[in-house]
């Protein structure tokens, strides 16, 4: 058991995790007797939200992750050839690919209960990219230990300082921070090799390709069976909003229908009004002239019983 194996397992929890795993192993460690183990467990840093995040994808979507630090030894490759056509097919594939692989690092990020935001995952997908630029950082992408996000800076190397738990998983020169030559002699291919290692080259580009074919054909579905499910609702939306205009229609109908009766009954009753104040005013008149004649003949009665008592 080592320090690197050790960092392996805890920068493949999540956050909320780490802390007390890492305590609980270096704890396990000391009881060991490996002091010195023990205390360099004890102070592996937690890691950041986005190298968290490209942890995940490698210990929990190697296949994918593969993909990319693949990717990125074919542009080398092509970049040491200067195959421009091979370069601009392998770039247009690496912008595609490294946004399917952050969608699903976000996804899964997302199943484990620690979301995160576009914002991470652009410095995720900016760690990936520096991986596929430079072989070193591919290696410490690979190795699942990151601490911190990578950035690429042009033609130099990575800077992998402070980058990952443990060893580095490559040798950097300590004077000029760049990989160690490789003593082995250069092997030249023959051209019947290399065509054939191109061949495989454009074979597992071809497989990305169909991969990512299939992938967008599902994402396209998917999104094609909510289309139609939102239609669904809706219709049935506009469905009841039409069978509410048509209640509303068929009540102010039968209002309308009563208006024209309330209406009608009006115009009767105006009528019967002014036929009564035509009788009240001739029954007024004949009301006045009762009136006058009591109004005589109580005279009459009054001159009659005063010439009476004079008698």
């Amino acid at each position: 058991m080592d320090l690197a194996s050790i960092a392996v397992e805890l920068y493949a929890l999540t956050p909320d995790e780490f802390t007390a795993a890492r305590n609980a192993r270096a704890k396990e460690v000391g009881g060991t007797g490996d002091k010195e183990l023990a205390k360099q467990v004890k102070t592996l840093p937690k890691p950041s939200t986005a190298a968290w995040l490209v942890n995940m994808l490698v210990s929990r979507r190697r296949e994918e992750t593969d993909q990319v630090l693949e990717l990125g030894a074919a542009l080398r490759e092509a970049q040491d050839e200067l195959d421009p056509q091979q370069l601009r097919e392998l770039s247009r594939q690496r912008q595609q690919l490294l946004a399917a692989v952050i969608r699903e690092g976000r996804a899964l990020a997302a199943e484990l209960g620690h979301p995160v935001s576009e914002a991470i995952g652009a410095e995720a997908e900016q760690t990936l990219r520096a991986a596929m630029t430079d072989a070193d950082a591919a290696a410490a992408v690979a190795g699942g230990r990151l601490v911190r996000s990578l950035t690429a800076s042009g033609l130099e190397p990575v800077d992998l300082s402070g980058a990952v738990a443990g060893p580095l998983p490559s040798v950097r020169s300590a004077r000029t921070g760049k990989p160690a030559k490789s003593t082995r002699p250069k092997v030249v291919e023959e051209p019947e090799t290399a065509g054939k290692r191109r061949a495989e080259r454009a074979d597992r580009a071809e497989k990305r390709r169909a991969e990512e074919a299939e992938r967008a054909a599902q994402q396209a579905k998917a999104e094609l069976e909510r289309a139609e499910k939102r239609v669904e609702k809706a219709e049935a939306e506009v469905e009841k909003a039409e069978q509410r205009r048509q209640d509303v229609e068929a009540r102010r109908e039968e209002l309308a229908a009563e208006l024209a009766e309330l209406k009608e009954r009006i115009r009767e009753l105006d009528k019967d009004i002014a036929a009564v104040d035509r009788e009240a005013d001739i029954a007024q008149g004949v009301q006045d002239e009762a009136e006058a004649a009591l109004g005589k003949l109580q005279a009459e009665a009054y001159r009659a019983r005063k010439r009476l008592d004079q008698l």
